[in-house]
């Protein structure tokens, strides 16, 4: 049947890597291939629905795990949204090439926890979540640990991923924790030395940080540099450049795993 192609709908981006990608698939490739969701959300709910009863495959593609390289790398995930970096183990190699520092834990830390929702589109689109309210459900399990010392402001969406970047950037000296549900904000927190949580068992940063529990708010997890570094060394095994895209090199990573 070979590769079925679901960018979304007047994105050009989001077809040129699609094409991208599938030119450097092998002629025995299958299954059906996504950057984004809108407008396709119930190709997807149906592709994911296959790859859960071992029918065919689908291919996950976003933006890089790491905010300083949106639009040079594209990560890629067979039948997830990210890749799960447990029992993983990475060279580091790739990593080290993109000059991207992992900092020390902040001390002191600033006072306030920043939410950083996703778009309505990526919780409706991407997790079958329809009218779910991330920052609201969130705010709720906050307020269950009666903590009203601990501060809690919101980084609203924003389109623009660039402008994004740089107002996390600002307000990481203020925070003692950022909390997303998969961002890539809980990812750039966790090397710049600002403690994160993943509420969502998809991220990737789930498995190094745990669920929002009252324990991870009041006192939020510090992995080792040790476990940090091998966590985004293994997040820049599974990213690509356009040109490994259609030159086969994904692929050929994705065979091995």
């Amino acid at each position: 049947m070979g590769l079925t192609l679901w960018p979304v709908p007047g994105k050009a981006k989001s077809k040129l890597i699609c094409n991208a990608f599938a030119a450097g698939a092998p002629k025995s490739a299958k299954g059906s291939v996504f950057f984004g969701t809108e407008g396709v959300m119930s190709a997807f709910q149906k592709a994911k629905a296959k790859a859960a009863a071992g029918q065919e495959p689908f291919f996950y593609l976003d933006n890089s795990y790491f905010d300083k390289h949106r639009g040079i790398y594209f990560r890629v995930t067979k039948n997830a949204l990210q890749v799960d970096p447990r029992g993983r183990v990475s060279t580091g190699e790739r990593f080290d090439r993109l000059g991207v520092p992992i900092k020390a834990w902040r001390d002191p830390l600033g006072e306030d926890t920043l939410l950083c929702p996703q778009s309505d589109d990526f919780m409706k689109s991407t997790l079958g979540l329809k009218d779910y309210d991330w920052t609201r459900e969130v705010r709720s399990i906050i307020n269950t640990y009666d903590r009203p010392d601990l501060p809690v402001r919101v980084r609203h969406w924003n389109r623009d991923k660039l402008k994004a970047a740089v107002v996390l950037e600002h307000e990481l000296p203020h925070c003692r924790l950022v909390i997303s549900h998969s961002s890539s904000a809980s990812i750039t927190a966790l090397l710049e030395g600002v403690p994160s949580i993943s509420t969502g068992p998809t991220a990737a940063a789930y498995h190094l940080t745990g669920p929002l529990t009252r324990e991870s708010f009041i006192d939020p997890p510090k992995p080792s540099y040790e476990d940090r570094y091998q966590f985004a060394s293994v997040l820049a095994d599974n990213q690509f450049t356009l040109s490994e895209f259609s030159t086969g090199v994904a692929w050929k990573w994705l065979e091995k795993q």
